[in-house]
Order: C-alpha cells, then sequence, then structure tokens
C-alpha cells in the first residue's frame, strides 16, 4: 500500500516575510537614488543658471569696455561698478534674469534669487599683483589702464537654506 506523500506545498509565513523585507530594501534604495538624482539635477540646473548670468554680466562688462580716447582714466564706467550695490536677479520662464522678484508662492526655482557682485583690480587686495602681472612689460611697453574685472554670483540652496554656492569668472579689460 502507498503512502501519501507529506511534501509541504506553498510557502512559510517566514519566506514571505524575509520576500517582503529584500523587496521594501530594493524599493528604499531606488527611491533614495532618485531623490539623490533629483537634487543633484536641480543644483546642476542652478549652477547653469549662475553661470550664464556671470557670463552675460561679462559680456556687459566687456561691451562697455575701456576708452582708448581717454588719457586720465580710460576704463572709468567700469571701475565705477565695483562701488555699485551688489545685483539680485531671478531667473525668469523666458530664460532672461529679471530683477523683478517672482510672485508670491512661486516654484522655488524660479524664486530663487542669485546675487550678482563684481570686483575690479586695481587696486588688488593685499598687495597682489595678479597673474601674470597687469603692470608687465609686453614687447618693452609697460601696461597701463588693464583691469581685472571678476563677477560673482551666488545663491542658496533651497533645499537646505543654510548653504550657499558660487561660480566665479574673471576676465581682462584694457583701451
Amino acid at each position: 500500500m502507498m503512502r501519501p506523500s507529506r511534501r509541504r506545498r506553498g510557502i512559510t509565513l517566514l519566506e514571505t516575510l524575509m520576500t517582503a523585507a529584500v523587496l521594501i530594501l530594493g524599493i528604499g534604495v531606488v527611491a533614495s537614488t532618485v531623490v539623490s538624482i533629483v537634487r543633484l539635477n536641480r543644483r546642476n540646473l542652478a549652477q547653469a543658471q549662475a553661470y550664464t548670468i556671470a557670463e552675460w554680466w561679462l559680456e556687459r562688462v566687456t561691451r562697455m569696455g575701456c576708452k582708448a580716447d581717454e588719457e586720465v582714466n580710460p576704463c572709468a564706467d567700469i571701475v565705477k561698478l565695483e562701488t555699485d550695490p551688489p545685483v539680485t536677479l531671478y531667473w525668469n520662464a523666458s530664460g532672461i534674469p529679471s530683477e523683478t522678484p517672482p510672485a508670491a508662492g512661486a516654484n522655488p526655482e524660479v524664486a530663487r534669487p542669485y546675487r550678482v557682485t563684481i570686483d575690479v583690480d586695481p587696486p588688488f587686495e593685499g598687495g597682489e599683483k595678479g597673474s601674470p602681472a597687469l603692470d608687465r612689460q609686453v614687447a618693452g611697453m609697460t601696461l597701463k589702464n588693464t583691469l581685472n574685472v571678476r563677477v560673482t554670483v551666488s545663491w542658496q540652496d533651497e533645499l537646505s537654506r543654510d548653504e550657499y554656492h558660487a561660480v566665479a569668472l574673471q576676465t581682462r579689460v584694457g583701451p
């Protein structure tokens, strides 16, 4: 006479719990990765916008230029920029930076203020000369009226509200 088989069928409660734990852990890792990617993309967007604003200001300074026909202070318009107060700009939907703040309750990526400051050297802080020196000899002549212009764009991280970032670009301008 044959005995009925006593093999188990199905899965136990312990196996089900272990499978659920592994699945939950996997979903948690994927969700964490997605959050990190979104945060990194937002930071890259803010950095790209700040870089664009800095380029825009440097192009503005370059267009101002120094006036070769003025002997006393040919770069006076550019030097004056250093004494101007910092400018706050906002990125808007048209892709053009604006000094007009967005409406209350706007998307934080649009409402993010960028602070633009301009540093014009000489005079260099701390007695520096720059590299290469602004008053160096070129073709037997001492350079005059050459300026080092640095544009710094800073912003605050909208997620942490305590972390600041900055992009700095510089160029030299002369008559």
